[in-house]
């Protein structure tokens, strides 16, 4: 710890590089079996900016494929942390399981970007844990303007465009 009050001096928070402002969320015909959730930034993305959204995004769907995202088995979140909560295994080993199915690569063209979903079996708070993420990955590192589930097309995107020369970048999933 002394090294690093010497290293970097009393300034231990690093600076942010996101926005300020929160991002607006809506839905257009959203179907969580088969639907883009697009991403608008307020520039085209760097390289290090598609990373990082990439590994969020690419987190929570490993997340939804091994069952995370089932409220049917939230035992110990309306618990108080006073006492020794009790988390019945039991309980989670029986409850039905809930799991996410597809997604596709998350592509960019200029400041958009997109992925496709299925959620399959998957609750809802699967989207509450992704906003809850990309909330602090805007106000932190890049700022998102808008966040749309659902919509076939969205801005200027032009179906099939994979040109890197032209905008299009890619984070393989």
């Amino acid at each position: 710890v002394e090294e690093r009050v010497r290293t970097k001096g009393r300034d231990f928070s690093k600076s942010k590089t996101g926005s300020v402002l929160s991002f607006k969320v809506s839905f257009r015909d959203f179907n969580p079996l088969d639907s883009f959730i697009w991403f608008e930034l307020y520039g085209s993305p760097s390289d290090r900016d598609v990373d990082l959204i990439g590994s969020v995004i690419q987190s929570w769907y490993v997340m939804g494929r091994l069952g995370a995202f089932n409220s049917a088995n939230l035992q110990l979140a309306n618990s108080s942390m006073d006492y020794n909560p009790l988390y019945d295994a039991k309980k989670g080993f029986d409850v039905m399981p809930s799991s996410f199915h597809d997604i596709s690569d998350v592509e960019f063209q200029d400041n958009w970007g997109r992925v496709w979903v299925d959620l399959g079996t998957c609750d809802y708070f699967a989207i509450d844990v992704l906003l809850n993420c990309l909330t602090v990955l805007s106000s932190d590192y890049l700022g998102i303007q808008q966040i749309v589930f659902g919509g076939r097309c969205m801005g200027d995107w032009e179906e099939g465009m994979t040109n890197p020369e032209y905008g299009y970048k890619y984070f393989k999933i």
